[in-house]
């Protein structure tokens, strides 16, 4: 999932080029105005021309090869053609002798839901493969993510926002600054978030280690260390008579942890639950948990040289012969993975 935040950047320098022209103007209000006139037009642009321009831009801010990233024409003119029906009204402008503020109201593409919908599609897709053993090439994945998000594309919503735009005078000419606040008005998402997790997304990039069915695993923490085994999936008979759930079958995931260190600097116990955990089954489905519980393994709160043991409930809805189980920390920094035949 590493191209994910590379894609992204492709598709917002895509839209601000597209809106570079006509910068010249005498006053900070007619410049925006023409700004937003040329976004409306792109549906007359060289898509081709604007997309590699776009790519030579993220090259140089981008390390790896970009250009194996890069969006297909679909979906590149549905970025585009959405933003040729952005309305907007100018509210106010502010002068401060090479600055300038104009304030704007617009009406424009949602991509923070269309986002939303991409990066959940394209992981338990990603995870699915991953499962499966079924290695993709880089044109591959390029591939399956531009069909993902295409189909994406065509669900885009518009919502209402208003926002400032920063421009400054170079020359005796009045530029708008191309800045985090700028994308966010024009795309309803904040960009800055991809600068603030960089080190994050190193970090969930990380090849993703296997387990081994009733071995421990070592988890080393900032906070100290602790192992943590899985030990089984077993089918069981147990229904809640209160749950709406329609399914074939319950599963029980048992496993066990035992805290050699963690938390011995800070005085934090260790408890592992439910949300250390991703499940899919054979067929990539995620899995919801089932409202049933074993007592005699239910997860507490370990303290350095304790452990405790645990089961979570799941519901399928298939006939998978597997529990495709991926170990989580921190909400999402995906640590080990394991295949669990179900018993």
């Amino acid at each position: 999932m590493q191209n994910l935040k590379k894609i992204i950047s492709i598709m917002l320098l895509a839209v601000l080029i597209t809106g570079v022209y006509g910068c010249g103007s005498k006053s900070p209000s007619n410049v925006v105005k023409n700004y937003f006139e040329e976004l409306k037009k792109g549906q007359n642009a060289d898509f081709s021309t604007m997309l590699n321009d776009s790519l030579k831009s993220a090259e140089k801010t981008n390390s790896a090869d970009t250009k194996e990233n890069k969006f297909s024409d679909e979906s590149t003119k549905k970025i585009i053609d959405s933003m040729t029906k952005v309305t907007y009204t100018i509210n106010s402008e502010k002068v401060d002798g090479d600055s300038a503020t104009v304030n704007v109201k617009i009406n424009g593409p949602d991509m923070s839901k269309v986002f939303a919908e991409f990066m959940q599609k394209a992981f338990t897709t990603a995870l699915a493969k991953s499962f499966s053993g079924d290695k993709m090439s880089n044109d591959d994945q390029n591939k399956l993510y531009n069909s993902i998000l295409s189909d994406c594309l065509d669900n885009i919503t518009y919502a209402d926002r208003t926002g400032d735009i920063s421009l400054k005078k170079s020359n005796g000419e009045w530029k708008i600054d191309a800045d985090d606040s700028l994308k966010k008005l024009l795309l309803g998402i904040d960009t800055s978030i991809f600068n603030k997790n960089a080190s994050r997304d190193s970090n969930n990039t990380q090849e993703i280690k296997e387990m081994t069915l009733n071995q421990p695993f070592t988890v080393e923490t900032e906070s100290g260390n602790y192992s943590l085994t899985i030990e089984g999936a077993k089918t069981t008979d147990k229904r809640n008579q209160f749950s709406k759930k329609d399914v074939s079958k319950v599963i029980m995931l048992n496993y066990s942890y035992v805290n050699e260190s963690f938390g011995k600097t800070t005085g934090t116990d260790l408890l592992v639950d439910g949300s250390a955990f991703q499940v899919l089954d054979d067929e990539g489905n995620v899995l919801d948990t089932y409202p049933v519980s074993d007592e005699n393994r239910v997860a507490k709160k370990a303290p350095v040289g304790g452990k405790s043991s645990g089961a979570i409930a799941y519901a399928l809805t298939t006939n998978s012969e597997n529990l495709n189980v991926t170990f989580i920390r921190n909400g999402s920094q995906k640590i080990a993975k394991i295949k669990v035949p179900i018993q």
